[in-house]
């Protein structure tokens, strides 16, 4: 009998770390899209229950391509924390163990922390994964889906899913976190990924122009870039976007428009 293979143990430690990671990740991900997803299958086929953002249907061979790069993006995010403790960098990361450490204004002040890195670092690389000199090497792929469902979310090139988990590191070696935090952020961060890439909008008539709304990124504004990509870039908020020029200049019209009623479930806006 040969010998069996023997693994040393740290490999086989940060192998099972990247494991759990992983299957955390995958799990999240299927349970949000998930949910979202029965909700587009409902409004997709009881027609004038709510609008379509666009009038075509999503093609099951987009869906298909959509799921496979979607596991592809939940290993490398599950592989990030793994990674950065293998090389030795965990030591630096701001991390404290109890939520008491800190108190619980600041923490929930650091999940917010969270969401302004988050889209802060997203408006800028995903403005920068927009150049044409790098458009095809990290962003296309997300782009094939030009009318997005909620499996479109973390369809994207590796090299972009490498990019997008950048947000996630400068916050564990920026702000002190706890676990607990982290686990809240994830799940909002991702639902509301998701959200913006439902295909349908979901919150009030009148927000693009309410005070605080209008600094909301909706599923409108982010179903816009889909359709025209040089618009709306940002994750969470439209700050980036309005002070930087690069929100559609139809966008509140586009908005009330998806909140009126069409008849036979048409088009709210037109690309």
């Amino acid at each position: 009998m040969p010998n069996s293979i023997h693994i040393p143990t740290q490999i086989w430690d940060f192998l099972s770390a990247v494991s759990n990671t992983t299957q955390f990740a995958v799990r999240r991900y299927v349970i949000v899209v998930a949910l979202f997803f029965v909700i587009w299958l409902w409004w997709r086929y009881r027609p004038g229950t709510r609008n379509k953002l666009q009038a075509q249907n999503s093609a099951q061979k987009q869906i298909k391509r959509e799921i496979i790069y979607s596991f592809i993006s939940t290993v490398i995010f599950g592989s990030v924390t793994p990674i950065l403790f293998a090389v030795g960098l965990g030591r630096y990361m701001q991390f404290y163990p109890h939520v008491e450490d800190y108190g619980w204004i600041y923490f929930f002040l650091s999940i917010v922390l969270m969401i302004l890195i988050q889209d802060t670092y997203f408006y800028w690389t995903h403005r920068l994964m927009h150049h044409r000199r790098l458009f095809r090497f990290f962003h296309r792929v997300h782009h094939l889906s030009t009318n997005p469902n909620p499996w479109t979310t973390y369809s994207m090139n590796p090299l972009e899913a490498v990019v997008n988990s950048g947000a996630f590191v400068i916050t564990l070696f920026v702000i002190p976190t706890t676990g607990l935090a982290i686990f809240i952020f994830s799940w909002i961060n991702l639902a509301y990924a998701v959200y913006g890439h439902l295909g349908y909008e979901i919150l009030p008539a009148g927000t693009s122009e309410h005070w605080l709304g209008r600094w909301i990124s909706t599923s409108v504004a982010h179903n816009m870039h889909h359709t025209r990509a040089r618009y709306n870039f940002g994750w969470y908020f439209l700050f980036w976007d309005r002070w930087m020029n690069t929100l559609a200049p139809d966008y509140v019209q586009s908005y009330n428009a998806s909140r009126k009623s069409h008849p036979n479930n048409t088009r709210a806006f037109a690309p």
